[in-house]
């Protein structure tokens, strides 16, 4: 009877604490664990440093740090600004015009399942090493994500508000200014927000594969001398950049009191605003588009000077696929073997987060800063932590690909299992449904959210097989992409890009149509 009191007060501190405060709490927790954990076990610090031998490399090099730190941050800043306003720019142009919508819509859903980081050699290669080149490779990664989100936002509009406009012959404009845009804001703030962290793996990735300064370089560098207390420190500094930026994002939404309550889900082209016209119609604009994107190809690789460095024909890119198809064939199976793996274990951990944050609502605030951290650290700051650790091996990878594909299985988990509809919930209470039937309702009905985190996994996943393949692994279309740049085979390049495109298609299509006939 004397443990209740205790325990009733326990709960009314904890439910008292400000999530702010419950997160710094969880952190410094665990940075408490963290440096016990090293101190009783004895690890060498190359392996694992204690939290006090990162904060003492920290302020050695903070001269260096901040140098590096100002760069990069530069290079996000620029990439990110640019991606958003031009995602969104383009997002009304694709509003206001129907056809154009019709024409570029399917390709933007389809360029979207490309593990886009693999066009980051090409970029190099076509515009050398340059703040240009990574600023650019950021609003790349940036772009599409906005633009889809922001153009789902823009055609999700309530009819009435349209048709009351209409009758006043309001323009096309008007009606984007006063109507679609407001209602258009949250699914805008779902889009920067998952553009957020691709904003940053950008910059990384391009200043890994060459560069001269910039946090990225400075990650290799300690890396390669295997100073880990730097590397932890420069990865902590990235994983801040992140959550600043991150930070902003929300800040702000929560000041317009908006919020888009998908956990990132949202914006990734499973909503109808997109496609409205009939399907013929649809298909007859997108074999249009794509007519004119290769007629685009074609012309490039006779105009652009020098084109054949970096630009084959895609006669070219056919013809190496139909003369080695062993080569991509054995590479494919490489990066399918990784990716199948790697998701399986990041489905398996996630999943499990995110059942536990459903089943035990308690455990939200302490799970939260996790999972943020998780959603804003780009990928490929693990890699050099791998290669410590576990070198370049298929270990390495699977674990890459595993924290690729974590996050939206775990928020997907913990949002389908709590979908179930309040009358819904109120009937079963009324009959005092059984606990393990009620169980398999939220599970009925959680399924379809879930597999929208699957899509997103697969797509993340896809991009965590190319870094894995490029810094931790061996074999694989990810090493025939690079190894194509820095051969100058640029028709080796687009050949794996093509083919990890087209598996990329095959399971993100059958994931989807799974989520169709299972969307309750």
């Amino acid at each position: 009877m004397s443990t209740v009191p205790v325990r009733t007060g326990a709960r009314r501190v904890l439910d008292g604490l400000t999530r702010p405060a419950v997160a710094a709490v969880t952190v410094t927790v665990a940075i408490g664990l963290w440096q016990a954990l090293t101190v009783l076990t004895g690890v060498p610090s190359i392996l694992l440093p204690a939290p006090t031998e990162v904060a003492a490399a920290l302020r050695g090099n903070r001269a260096d740090i901040a140098r590096h730190l100002a760069y990069t941050g530069y290079e996000i800043g620029l990439g990110w600004l640019t991606g958003v306003g031009v995602g969104i720019a383009f997002a009304g142009l694709m509003a206001a015009s129907r056809r154009l919508r019709l024409a570029v819509y399917p390709l933007l859903v389809s360029i979207r399942i490309v593990p886009l980081v693999a066009i980051a050699p090409l970029l190099i290669v076509a515009f050398g090493a340059t703040l240009y080149t990574r600023v650019l490779m950021a609003a790349i990664l940036t772009f599409f994500p906005v633009t889809v989100a922001t153009l789902d936002g823009l055609l999700s509009v309530p009819s009435s508000q349209l048709d009351l406009l209409r009758s006043v012959e309001a323009s096309t404009w008007t009606q984007i200014r006063h109507v679609r845009l407001p209602n258009a804001l949250p699914s805008i703030f779902a889009g920067v927000k998952i553009a957020t962290p691709l904003a940053v793996e950008g910059v990384l990735l391009a200043e890994f594969l060459a560069a001269s300064q910039g946090l990225g370089h400075a990650v290799l560098q300690a890396a390669a001398n295997l100073d880990t207390p730097l590397l932890f420190a420069e990865v902590a500094l990235i994983v801040g950049v992140g959550l600043a930026l991150f930070g902003l994002v929300a800040g702000y939404e929560r000041q317009r009191r908006w919020s888009d309550g998908t956990d990132g889900l949202g914006g990734f082209g499973t909503r109808g605003g997109g496609a409205p016209a009939p399907t013929p119609e649809r298909a007859l604009f997108g074999a249009v588009a794509l007519a004119a994107l290769g007629g685009s190809w074609v012309a490039g690789t006779v105009v652009v000077p020098n084109a054949a460095v970096f630009l084959p024909s895609p006669s070219a890119v056919a013809a190496s696929l139909w003369e080695t198809p062993d080569l991509f064939l054995t590479a494919a199976v490489g990066s399918l073997h990784k990716l199948a793996v790697g998701w399986a274990l990041g489905a398996l951990v996630g999943g499990t987060v995110g059942a536990v944050v459903a089943f035990a609502p308690r455990t939200r605030p302490v799970a939260g800063p996790f999972l943020v951290g998780a959603r804003v650290t780009p990928t490929i700051v693990a890699a050099p932590l791998l290669l410590v650790w576990l070198g370049i091996s298929f270990s390495a990878a699977t674990v890459l690909i595993a924290l690729a594909t974590f996050f939206p299985i775990a928020v997907a988990t913990a949002s389908g299992l709590t979908t179930l509809p309040e009358t819904h919930r109120s009937l079963l209470d009324s009959v005092d449904t059984p606990r393990r039937a009620r169980l398999f309702v939220r599970l009925r009905y959680g399924v379809p959210t879930v597999l929208a985190g699957v899509k997103l996994s697969i797509v993340s996943g896809l991009s965590g097989v190319v870094i894995a393949e490029w810094f931790v692994a061996n074999g694989g279309l990810g090493v025939l992409v690079n190894q194509g740049m820095r051969n100058l085979q640029p028709t080796l390049t687009y050949a794996a890009i093509a083919c990890l495109f087209a598996l990329g298609m095959v399971l993100f299509g059958g994931t989807t149509l799974l989520q169709r006939r299972l969307d309750w």
